[in-house]
């Protein structure tokens, strides 16, 4: 018997969490699954988001770059608007009875 915090297929780390964080845990934790499977998958999407180069500044970009997108729909849905109103405002003088 291993008496080791190490074995063939993982190793046992001991860490300190809040209590508050540790509750957060538990209320989005699927039915069944464990703290360390919940941790380990956690981990997992924090180390490839890393990786990948997102961090806070990326972030940022992505949410100047949304809103510059909504910026610009909005825009045009304006000037779609504003044809719209122009076309209605012109069809309902040639119908008016003069």
């Amino acid at each position: 018997m291993s008496t080791s915090s190490t074995n063939n297929k993982s190793q046992q780390i001991n860490a300190r969490v809040p209590h508050d964080v540790l509750e957060e845990m538990a209320s989005v934790k699927n039915d069944g699954e464990s703290n360390a499977n919940f941790i380990v998958t956690a981990i997992r999407g924090e180390i490839a988001r890393r990786q990948s180069g997102e961090g806070v500044e990326s972030a940022l970009l992505l949410a100047r770059d949304a809103l510059t997108r909504i910026e610009e729909i909005g825009a045009k849905a304006g000037e779609d608007i504003q044809q719209l109103v122009s076309v209605a405002r012109t069809e309902l003088q040639r119908r008016s009875p003069k």
